[in-house]
């Protein structure tokens, strides 16, 4: 996929999606939006050509009261079956002090479009997937697969808003929705009236 981008009034820049001799409007944004969105992107780029082993995995040397599914779990976020497939750990209860394990780290997808919608008032103070209590004011988002306590940054292609939210509950249950913000989080984003609408998403 190739991007064009074409300067329009009141600072604004449309962005195309080329492919072949079709180009597609994707959306329009303040100009500020497009170049975070094209640093991004550069930065997505360079990170590529930085081999494997330098930012796949890191060696973690087991402490005394560790286990597999606290180091997976709590610490970096992984599967710790999967750790120990990796590892060729036969018997995930037993690891042992001063044993070094290779965590692969999954990396985060590129910047997105997504469809968000927002809730609010009718679940505030009530629990989330997470244990949290919900509170409506905060920026929080849910989403179907991202762990908990994942950050991602969110653009209004609209209007050019930001704002980062962290991820402590599941949803949405609705089909072509991908991600529930919490009412604060829309605010800001200015799309509480809308309801429904596109923003880009970046996993931080």
């Amino acid at each position: 996929m190739d991007i064009e981008c074409f300067g329009l009034d009141h600072g604004l820049m449309e962005i195309r999606e080329v492919q072949g001799n079709k180009k597609e409007p994707l959306f329009e944004a303040p100009r500020e939006s497009f170049l975070y969105l094209m640093q991004s992107r550069l930065h997505n780029e360079g990170n590529a050509r930085i081999s494997k082993e330098e930012t796949l995995f890191e060696d973690y040397i087991v402490k005394p009261g560790d286990t597999l599914w606290k180091i997976g779990v709590k610490m970096f976020k992984v599967d710790p079956y999967q750790i120990a497939k990796e590892n060729g750990i036969e018997n995930p209860d037993r690891i042992f002090p001063g044993q070094k394990i290779r965590i692969y780290k999954p990396q985060p997808p590129p910047a997105q479009t997504v469809t968000a919608s927002w809730y609010g008032k009718e679940y505030h103070s009530k629990p989330t997937a997470s244990g949290e209590r919900f509170d409506m004011h905060q920026n929080t988002v849910a989403h179907k697969t991202l762990p908990f306590g994942t950050q991602v940054r969110l653009i209004n292609p609209e209007n050019g808003r930001m704002a980062i939210g962290r991820v402590n509950d599941r949803g949405p249950f609705i089909r072509g929705r991908d991600i529930d913000l919490s009412f604060g989080l829309a605010e800001r984003l200015g799309m509480v009236k809308k309801g429904v609408g596109k923003l880009i998403m970046e996993v931080l």
